[in-house]
């Protein structure tokens, strides 16, 4: 009788050890794609530090406004030109494309139409 229930018990344990295993290696299906394993979800997450975040911009930004002021003696006005609605401020000169850094051309999304742009081929045509 003493076998008999010894073998019962080593066949609950067993049982029971499988359920357990296969309840931990079972695949958990999230919705961010980003499974953190401990039940926190990648938004809470983001909320969490969600104040953290603005304030850490704030002094990055106190910090830049104090090594300009430090390295160049006074803010420093801007000089980038970019897209613009008016022509003769716009980077692409009224033509509609623009000209970028490394010589690629891309179309100025105020005054280019996406028409001028030949997908398969990359070329832009000018509009004179």
């Amino acid at each position: 009788m003493r076998k008999h229930v010894q073998t019962l018990f080593i066949i609950v344990v067993t049982i029971l050890g499988t359920l357990v295993c296969v309840d931990a290696f079972k695949s958990k299906k999230s919705n961010s794609g980003f499974d953190t394993g401990f039940g926190c979800a990648t938004e809470d997450i983001t909320n969490m530090y969600a104040d953290y975040i603005f304030e850490w911009k704030l002094l990055i930004s106190k910090a830049f406004d104090s090594a300009e002021m430090k390295v160049f003696g006074d803010k420093p006005t801007p000089d980038i030109v970019g897209p613009h609605p008016d022509p003769d401020k716009c980077i692409c000169g009224g033509r509609g494309v623009i000209i970028q850094g490394d010589g690629h051309k891309t179309v100025c999304p105020y005054h280019g139409k996406k028409d001028d742009v030949m997908k398969e081929h990359g070329l832009i045509f000018y509009q004179y």
